[in-house]
């Protein structure tokens, strides 16, 4: 017997391995009859993508680029051309400003607000300076906050209105408040400095010395509260005789304090009103507690802040925080009283400092 070769059996191998794969596959005939169509197709896919496949393969053999990285750097791709837009989308959103956040319209008035304060220096009373003296060391007071930019009320405007104002003092506030108090108010005053002197003056040999102890204490016209508190001690003072030496320690002291009275002032003001600065909002006959508290809700909007204080058939007072002036809060309440049912006819009576005060109209 003649030795087969080895090709001739691999040969041999791979016909029987065909004639047994077309012996057990099923003729079409057989399949369609069963409704085997959709098997059919999947394996005509399968077949595809088998080929499909080993074209790939051998494309890689050929060119030795691997396949399975291009779709990875096609996703590369995808996500740099994609990043970039929405980066852009999310730099032009607007961020909302927090509730308690000022905008710039608000920000702006009030850095102005603070760098026009309106000022009134006042000596207390029982002090033991003579007018001469309260008047320069007022006046030197006044002189330093000119210079600042802000605005005061001057020593012969204070004394007169110290004697006009007396009587309608009693007559509207009297005890509620003090007469310094009434009338920074009516004189619309953000700040009013009260000061207390304590000189000392002597004479040793043939010179004359002085000295002097102050306090400034810094109040808020609209409530009384005390902002803040500077002392200071002068240095001893000496001149031609103890009236001149005495007068040197008083307006020297006073240039000295100042710029701690405003930079106390100014820093007490801006927390204090960061929400808005502070009015004091008076309603006369509000018997009807509804229409109220119906006002309250439509101003609300209108203002930073509102605060109900006092309550009474008689009148009701709220406190009302905004960034703008008495004008903005008078065109805020006339806007709110319209939408206010058993309000409509509401009118403004007077306005005093930080104060304003309606009828409404009942």
């Amino acid at each position: 017997m003649v030795k087969m070769s080895s090709l001739g059996r691999v040969g041999i191998f791979v016909l029987s391995i065909v004639f047994v794969a077309c012996a057990s596959a099923p003729s079409p005939d057989r399949a369609s009859k069963s409704g085997n169509a959709p098997a059919e197709s999947s394996t005509k896919s399968e077949q595809g993508a088998g080929k499909s496949d080993a074209r790939l393969k051998a494309q890689e053999l050929i060119t030795g680029e691997s396949s399975a990285a291009k779709p990875a750097a096609d996703n590369a791709a995808d996500a740099a051309s994609t990043t970039p837009q929405n980066a852009v989308a999310a730099n032009d959103a607007e961020v909302a400003p927090a509730s308690n956040e000022l905008t710039p319209k608000e920000k702006q008035y009030f850095d102005n607000y603070l760098k026009r304060l309106k000022y009134m220096m006042v000596v207390k009373d029982g002090s033991p300076l003579d007018d001469f003296q309260k008047r320069n060391i007022i006046t030197k007071g006044n002189e330093h906050l000119l210079r600042q930019g802000f605005d005061v009320v001057n020593y012969d405007q204070l004394v007169k209105n110290i004697e006009d104002q007396r009587t309608a003092w009693e007559a509207e506030a009297g005890e509620s408040m003090s007469l310094i108090q009434y009338i920074a108010q009516k004189l619309g005053a953000d700040v009013y400095v009260e000061l207390e002197a304590a000189p000392r003056a002597w004479t040793e040999g043939s010179k004359h010395y002085a000295e002097a102890n102050f306090t400034a204490n810094m109040f808020d016209p609209s409530t009384a509260e005390l902002l803040s508190s500077v002392t200071y001690r002068s240095d001893r003072s000496t001149d031609a005789s103890q009236q001149a030496a005495l007068l040197n320690a008083l307006v020297a002291s006073t240039a000295r304090f100042m710029p701690r009275v405003v930079s106390d002032s100014t820093s007490v003001l801006r927390n204090r009103y960061s929400n808005g600065i502070r009015y004091q909002l008076i309603i006369q006959k509000t018997e009807d507690a509804r229409a109220v508290a119906a006002f309250r809700r439509n101003i609300r909007s209108r203002v930073r802040e509102i605060q109900s204080g006092a309550s009474s058939p008689d009148q009701t007072i709220m406190e009302v925080y905004l960034f703008g002036g008495l004008n903005d809060l008078e065109d805020a309440c006339y806007a709110a009283f319209e939408k206010t049912p058993g309000m409509e006819d509401a009118y403004l009576l007077y306005t005093r400092g930080k104060t304003i005060t309606f009828n409404s109209g009942n």
